[in-house]
């Protein structure tokens, strides 16, 4: 039976007929809707959707529809079979529930059937079926916190200790979240008392606790953890001092700390003095500040090292009493008063860069090559836990490693630096990262990127980073970001603009392309139903500021719209991809794009990149159809290169005309198009063209005059409109940089060269010269900046000379006259000798061997000549009789 007939039978069940439905009577519908063609689909849905508007409980309007909606959606949360599924579920038919969920879940992770699929299996006495439904719903529902503890307990029942650790550990954060502090508190001690290894771990919990909920119950927390760490001196400091940081008043935390302190430093002789002196004991208005200069004070000790800024020097206190200090700075002996020492001098570690650098600077540099964690670690310490790359740089080169060794190791240390969890950037400052006392993940790192980021398509990129660079989207630092974009969607209700539906769209590519079950979408909503919302779509396509958005969108244009062709056609000067040409053409709408092309060409100024974009894609065929000629094309470019040269000059879009502009002129003389157009093409069309260069005030004279060149040597005849006699080829002297394709060979090996070996080998010259010190009396740094810049001046050199290059072929050489690639034989009257010579150019010029540059005033005055000519010139005060015997083609 055909489905518009089923459809037809439609009526209102009573709650009994409901209940009595069997999963067998849907079986026939799928059946029915599988032979709909694909062309019909839409009208389907269409005659469903009618049924649903006369009657809001349709059963099978909503499934018909909501099964269509699968079909062509599959990854989107689809409204009228969720609430077909909360009808019986209502009525508790649980078989119809398990065959609507197991539907719904073959496509996508939905909280309401995985809730309703797990209450079936309980209601159906399959209790071990729920618990990977559990799973997965606690997966995808970050508010889900009371499901995540039973699931935690029913692991630590059956004696997976490992995966009730983890699932305590979630539904903690989520109890923090919720502030739910008897929950907080039960977890926290099962988890104290299974684990307390993880000690970075419990501080980073006390920490969340004391920002979303109070630094008292913080404080409960750390004095539990105490209890569990009171045989390790140094985790009990830290655990006070984390209190002292939350409550700066906390009167118990200070006398522990002091003891504490008391205990570690017993040996010390000047103990007693460094806490009198910081202050611990007087009552500091600030205790954090008496804290630092205890653990400052007590570090100058005999045997020390400390650093001088102001010399820059690095000492070893020999001797210290309450008065005086004495220092040993290598080559000399220092004392100084204790006041003054202990303002001038800054203790340091034994672990400190500058005292590993001075003290084992080989052993250094084989440590900081073989342990990268290791480096980072220490120079991190060495700077109190603050540091930018810069600074590390400035560390390690070139007293420890070559700027070579740098670069390896700063990408090993970047790598480091993103996926140690005790690393963290520093949002706002470039490249900078701190060293943290607690634990935070590479996926919390990103978080802190993506919050940093006040750009909505920032944010995204940052998501979509977090994808692509696999990091864990099962965390809580995912979930967060997808709050935001399910925010923003949700924000719809005060109008449907950009970010609502480009927050949508990047939750459906989540889920359909990158198969994140945890995208999910907290408030279901359709793609047709934001489409019917926005006013301008082409305007608001022009603001999405994503080119996979942008996709996405279009993608969703084609379901959705029946006038798709016209929107994709008006929405591709907002998205110059292979996309939309690709996809009229692929779905009988080439016509379509043939009409784009027309457009180009009719609107080239307002649709310069479509026009750019087409000529280099567009087949010649389809040009053909779209009724335009090569020759068209040719001089609409020149027209459109006119246009942006006159754009810049106005101040007008100046970055995008400069890149049109560059681009036009790239090819149609770069790539010879112009030159190409001239040859193949008609003189009417050669007149329209010098017509065009000769008006153009931007276009180079050198370039106008090698198409002057090569229109004379088509039509010897051509009369140039702004010259007053006809002009003939051998007046003319082309301006390219002609060369030989053996010669241009050499010269990209030579860029190459330059490039990839020798600056890379003055640079190291230059870094090893720093080293030997005062670079004002460094004759090696000198030498090895000057011999720098020299190489960076061949370079542009270089550089400018291959971007001008035409290489010339044998078989482009005229041997009727002398031009670039002849050898020419001449009887030198004055001296009454045979003499040949070879036309070149610039690169070939050899003229030991008799090889001219044809640019040069002696290649010049040959240029042009044919056999027979006599020649009488005189060039710088020499006279010169030449006879030209014979002209041919050279050997190159």
């Amino acid at each position: 039976m055909k489905i518009e007939t089923m459809l037809k039978s439609d009526r209102k069940f009573t709650k009994a007929e409901l209940q009595a439905l069997t999963p067998d009577a849907f079986i026939e519908y799928d059946k029915a809707i599988k032979k709909i063609d694909s062309e019909d689909m839409l009208n389907v849905k269409e005659i469903s959707d009618q049924l649903i508007q006369e009657r809001e409980d349709s059963v099978w309007g909503r499934y018909v529809s909501g099964s269509i909606s699968m079909i062509r959606r599959p990854h989107e949360d689809n409204i009228n079979m969720q609430n077909l599924l909360v009808s019986f579920y209502e009525i508790h038919n649980w078989a119809v529930v398990k065959f609507l969920c197991d539907k719904i879940l073959a496509l996508n992770e939905n909280k309401f059937a995985l809730r309703a699929l797990a209450d079936c299996y309980e209601e159906t006495g399959h209790d071990n079926d729920k618990w990977p439904i559990y799973v997965r719903l606690v997966k995808i529902d970050f508010e889900e916190r009371k499901l995540t503890k039973k699931l935690a307990d029913h692991y630590m029942e059956i004696g997976d200790q490992e995966n009730a650790i983890l699932y305590y550990r979630r539904s903690l954060m989520r109890f923090i979240s919720a502030k739910e502090l008897d929950n907080i508190r039960t977890i926290w001690s099962i988890l104290l008392n299974n684990s307390c290894e993880d000690f970075g771990y419990y501080l980073g919990v006390a920490e969340k606790a004391s920002l979303q909920i109070s630094h008292s119950f913080a404080t409960e927390l750390l004095n539990d953890l105490l209890k569990m760490v009171s045989n390790d001196i140094n985790r009990s400091i830290a655990v006070l001092k984390k209190e002292i940081e939350l409550d700066k008043d906390n009167i118990d935390a200070q006398s522990a700390l002091i003891l504490a302190f008391q205990k570690k430093y017993s040996t010390s002789t000047r103990l007693k003095q460094c806490i009198k002196r910081s202050g611990l004991k007087s009552g500091s208005p600030d205790f954090s500040k008496a804290i630092d200069a205890f653990e400052t004070d007590i570090a100058f000790d005999n045997g020390s090292f400390v650093y001088q800024q102001s010399l820059d020097r690095l000492g070893v206190i020999k001797a210290i009493s309450e008065k005086e200090v004495v220092i040993n700075f290598g080559k000399s002996e220092v004392k100084m008063s204790a006041d003054m020492a202990f303002r001038a001098l800054t203790p340091l570690a034994k672990s400190n860069i500058r005292v590993l650098r001075a003290v084992v600077p080989q052993k250094l540099a084989a440590k900081v090559k073989a342990d990268t964690r290791w480096a980072l670690m220490t120079i991190m310490e060495s700077h109190n836990s603050k540091c930018s790359l810069k600074e590390m740089k400035s560390d390690l080169c070139p007293k420890v490693l070559t700027e070579k060794e740098w670069n390896e190791f700063k990408k090993d240390a970047k790598k480091v630096l993103m996926e140690d969890p005790y690393f963290s950037v520093v949002i706002g400052e470039n490249e900078t990262y701190t060293l943290r006392s607690t634990p935070i993940t590479p996926e919390e790192k990103k978080l802190m990127l993506f919050k940093g980021e006040n750009d909505f398509y920032g944010k995204v990129k940052h998501l979509r980073d977090f994808v692509n660079e696999n990091y864990d989207t099962e965390s809580d630092s995912f979930a967060e970001m997808i709050r935001f974009f399910n925010f923003t969607l949700k924000s719809r209700k005060n109008g449907v603009n950009d970010e609502v539906v480009s927050s949508y769209l990047l939750l459906s590519i989540l889920r359909s392309h990158d198969h994140i079950s945890t995208a999910t979408v907290d408030d279901p909503v359709e793609f047709a139903t934001l489409y019917k919302s926005i006013t301008d779509k082409v305007a608001l396509f022009n603001k999405i500021n994503n080119a996979e958005l942008k996709k996405a969108f279009l993608d969703n244009v084609i379901d959705t719209d029946k006038s798709w062709a016209d929107i994709l056609k008006k929405c591709f000067p907002y998205y110059t991809y292979s996309y939309i040409p690709e996809r009229l053409r692929s779905l009988g709408q080439t016509k379509v794009y043939i009409e784009i092309l027309r457009e180009s060409i009719e609107n080239y100024k307002d649709m310069a990149d479509v026009l750019l974009w087409n000529l280099k894609n567009a087949s010649e065929k389809e040009w053909e159809k779209a009724g335009v000629s090569e020759e068209t094309r040719i001089i609409t470019l020149l027209l459109l290169l006119d246009y942006t040269a006159s754009c810049v000059e106005l101040k007008k879009d100046v970055t995008e005309n400069k890149k049109r502009n560059a681009l036009i002129e790239q090819v149609l003389f770069t790539e010879k198009k112009i030159y190409d157009a001239i040859e193949m093409g008609t003189q009417e069309l050669a007149t329209k063209i010098y017509s065009i260069i000769a008006n153009d005030k931007n276009i180079d004279p050198g370039k106008k005059v090698s198409i002057k060149y090569i229109i004379s040597e088509k039509y010897p005849d051509f009369r140039f409109f702004d010259d007053e006699a006809p002009v003939q080829s051998n007046n003319l002297i082309p301006t390219g940089f002609l060369c030989t394709k053996k010669c241009l060979d050499e010269k990209l090996k030579e860029k190459d060269h330059i490039e990839h070996v020798e600056l890379l080998e003055v640079a190291d010259e230059i870094a090893d010269a720093r080293a030997l010190g005062d670079l004002r009396e460094n004759a090696e740094y000198q030498y090895g900046k000057d011999k720098q810049k020299n190489l960076n001046a061949r370079l542009r050199t270089l550089s400018e000379e291959i971007e001008k290059a035409q290489v010339i072929t044998p078989d482009k050489v005229d041997p009727s006259k002398i031009s670039f690639g002849t050898k020419v034989k001449m009887m030198d009257n004055l001296q009454n000798k045979e003499i040949t010579y070879t036309i070149l150019g610039q690169w070939e010029s050899d003229p030991d061997r008799y090889i001219l540059n044809f640019k040069t005033p002696l290649g010049m005055s040959l240029l042009n000549k044919v056999v027979g000519d006599e020649l009488k010139f005189e060039i710088n005060g020499t006279k010169y009789d030449y006879t030209i015997l014979s002209i041919e083609v050279a050997d190159f």
